[in-house]
């Protein structure tokens, strides 16, 4: 049976890039009105951290971020739905044959939504926590997994730095679960379709068998939990200086999740392009549009997102990933997420920047401070 895709992808070329562009400026647009509104009203003692250079600021302007972001997610997920739709059905596996679920379109479409809001909520509350509630020197916090475990080993408490990083996993195995919406417990009736060929049994658990139906199973949900939670902290891990995070999730996007949009909009699908991928694509745009709505702000040192702002960003464009490339491409992307949150733990992200003379001028671009 071939499985065709619903009309969660937006067949058309030019509807994607529009609502893609669409996405990203009124979120962008929203938030900058929204920092202007908020900016007085958040100079409260709770929200003012020390930034870079000790300078006291407000330190949770990611809030912004999650309501400019959470309202573009809703509006887009109607207009998405709104568009007209031909007989589309969506297949899924089931163990020793293919059916047709009764999932339509539009439930795949609010599926997405729904888990693109856990994100924003999920990664957001435990990111505000960890700003409000943890280290009140946020540069001089504890980063990465281990450093979280290590400070927490230390103080022998549950940190907000380790209720961050344990609870984005579960935030990330909710979100990858509801936007599949599939039964994870398909994963060893999956194994077992190898018909008693170990290395076809293999490649099903892995998620890389030739069945296109065979598309789910334990392994799947595990690995793109992994990748969203990594994505989240290497946001995380990049918010040394001001602009930095909003300028490599841009970065991100344009280069690896708009374009996989557009090609998985039109005839020619390379890399077995998800049929989710507009979708995310411009859930995603949203969540870049609204930190970038704060970038002209933050690189005057205004403010900083914090948490609160730069892991629910990461989380949203770990997922638009998950969704839109195949099970071999969302390994190397895994492994690099994590070599890049390994190498944290030994070598400092802003050393190696400075280091680099092209990554240093992009780096401080629009900076007044830093220059």
């Amino acid at each position: 049976m071939t499985l065709v895709p619903p009309l969660a992808l937006i067949t058309d070329t030019t509807q994607a890039g529009a609502l893609l562009v669409a996405a990203f400026a009124g979120s962008l647009l929203v938030a900058a009105l929204l920092w202007r509104w908020f900016s007085v009203r958040m100079s409260r003692d709770r929200w003012i951290r020390p930034n870079y250079r000790g300078q006291p600021i407000v330190a949770v302007s990611g809030l912004v971020v999650l309501i400019a972001g959470s309202v573009a997610v809703a509006i887009t997920a109607a207009v998405i739905i709104s568009l007209p739709a031909g007989e589309i059905q969506w297949a899924v596996f089931v163990p020793g044959q293919s059916v047709v679920s009764a999932r339509s379109p539009d439930s795949a479409t609010i599926a997405g939504g729904i888990a693109a809001l856990v994100l924003l909520g999920g990664f957001g509350w435990l990111g505000y926590r960890d700003d409000t509630r943890g280290t009140p020197d946020g540069h001089n916090a504890p980063s990465g997994f281990a450093g979280h475990f290590r400070q927490s080993l230390r103080q022998r408490a549950f940190t907000t730095g380790l209720q961050k990083a344990l609870g984005g996993f579960v935030v990330a195995a909710v979100a990858v679960q509801v936007a599949l919406w599939s039964d994870p417990g398909e994963a060893g009736d999956n194994a077992r379709t190898g018909s008693g060929d170990w290395f076809r049994a293999l490649l099903h658990v892995l998620g890389l068998g030739s069945d296109p139906d065979a598309m789910w199973n334990l392994t799947t949900l595990g690995r793109g939990a992994v990748i969203v939670a990594l994505a989240a902290n290497l946001m995380n891990l990049l918010d040394r200086a001001p602009g930095r995070a909003t300028k490599a999730a841009g970065a991100w996007w344009l280069v690896w999740i708009a374009p996989a949009a557009l090609l998985a909009s039109g005839s020619f699908r390379p890399f077995d392009l998800g049929p989710d991928t507009a979708d995310w694509a411009v859930w995603s745009a949203a969540a870049v549009g609204a930190s970038a709505g704060l970038l002209r702000s933050e690189l005057a040192e205004q403010h900083m997102q914090g948490d609160t702002g730069v892991n629910p960003l990461g989380a949203l464009l770990g997922m638009a990933t998950v969704v839109a490339y195949s099970a071999a491409v969302e390994w190397v992307v895994l492994a690099i997420l994590a070599v890049l949150n390994l190498a944290s733990e030994r070598w400092s992200f802003s050393r190696i920047i400075d280091a680099v003379p092209p990554l240093r001028w992009l780096d401080r671009l629009g900076s007044p401070y830093r220059n």
